[in-house]
């Protein structure tokens, strides 16, 4: 019996495939010529369909005089505000903590891992950056350390304090690298702040 559905499931499969084709590839007839089609590169002119109006472009503005016109409506832009700090998610605030913890008693692996996992949840949270940059500054990983800091001011576009804050760590991880002339330029750029 079991040889039979298998005989019956291959013919009917065999048989399927041997029928006409559903999808034939279209065939184009070079026999025969048309004169009719336009050489490649010349300009054919549009044909009108009865009550369509057809205008060539340069007589109509489309985008530039409405984004002017938009432009004029606006105020001027004033100096950029600050940008608030975005509000932190509980599991965030739970991860910092316990990595502030273990990083005080000494557990820097675990307090890495704990702030990466808080990286993973809240990536535009610039205090993640702060902390994590500074586990792996203690850990002697100074160029991870400083590209962390780095990725950290990028987040905190606007948020004077915060960016004060990375820069002065900047400033700690290359000095502790032994990169002084870089640690002196970070300093600066925190006092700018």
């Amino acid at each position: 019996m079991k040889k039979f559905v298998v005989t019956a499931a291959l013919v009917a499969l065999v048989s399927g495939c041997a029928g006409p084709n559903p999808y034939r590839a279209p065939v184009e007839e070079r026999g025969q010529t048309q004169s009719r089609q336009p050489q490649p590169g010349t300009v054919v002119p549009a044909e009108s369909a009865p009550g369509v109006k057809v205008q060539s472009v340069e007589r109509v503005p489309v985008i530039r005089q409405q984004r002017e016109a938009r432009e004029e409506a606006q105020p001027a832009p004033q100096a950029a505000a600050p940008v608030p700090a975005q509000p932190q998610s509980p599991a965030v605030v739970a991860l910092l903590e316990t990595a502030r913890q273990d990083s005080s008693s000494g557990d820097l692996r675990t307090a890495q891992s704990r702030l990466e996992r808080a990286l993973r949840i809240a990536p535009r949270d610039p205090e993640v950056y702060i902390q994590l940059a500074d586990v792996q500054r203690r850990q002697g990983q100074f160029l991870q350390a400083e590209q962390v800091a780095l990725k950290g001011v990028s987040v905190a576009a606007g948020q004077a304090p915060v960016l004060k804050r990375l820069w002065r760590l900047i400033a700690d991880i290359r000095q502790e690298g032994g990169n002084s002339q870089g640690a002196q330029e970070a300093r600066r750029k925190a006092e700018s702040y």
